[in-house]
């Protein structure tokens, strides 16, 4: 998952096997943590659950030494370390495969794009951002959330 925050995943996750964990009554707990975790658990909605159970699940196959230090005080530090250097790299690669669509941007942006291209273009060789994003016409459309595109046909 390209998108995923590997801090918040993880913990989302370690909190749902400690909740699994509770209601089989595997574990007693305090209803200090037992109303902490259910605060975090109650912002993440069961799509996004589903979404990092997937993530950890695929992280820690194809990462094992990751799950040696999750629980253990000693290696708070290496884990925070790993994980960042992790989450860069997620972000680097998100970055640079974004970056390849740019030139294909106009393609993708036209509504019909076998009848009609975005007008400005946006052409492939171009490096200025100045017709991009909110400053063109047709994007700025696309970009404008739902609720105020009606303002902003009116008044780009």
């Amino acid at each position: 998952d390209m998108f995923c925050d590997l801090k918040q995943m993880i913990q989302v996750c370690l909190l749902l096997e400690q909740e699994e964990a509770a209601e089989d009554g595997d574990e007693t707990e305090e209803e200090q943590i037992k109303a902490a975790r259910k605060k975090i658990l109650d912002d993440c909605d069961e799509l996004t659950r589903a979404r990092y159970k997937r993530t950890f699940e695929y992280v820690m196959g194809h990462a094992p030494y990751l799950e040696t230090l999750i629980g253990r005080r000693k290696k708070r530090e290496e884990l925070t370390q790993l994980i960042g250097k992790m989450q860069n790299m997620i972000n680097h690669t998100r970055s640079e495969d974004a970056s390849r669509l740019r030139s294909r941007m106009g393609s993708y942006a036209a509504p019909n794009p076998d009848k009609d291209v975005v007008r400005p273009p946006i052409t492939d060789n171009s490096k200025s951002r100045a017709q991009m994003g909110f400053n063109h016409v047709q994007l700025g459309k696309m970009l404008c959330p739902a609720k105020y595109l009606t303002d902003y046909i009116k008044d780009p």
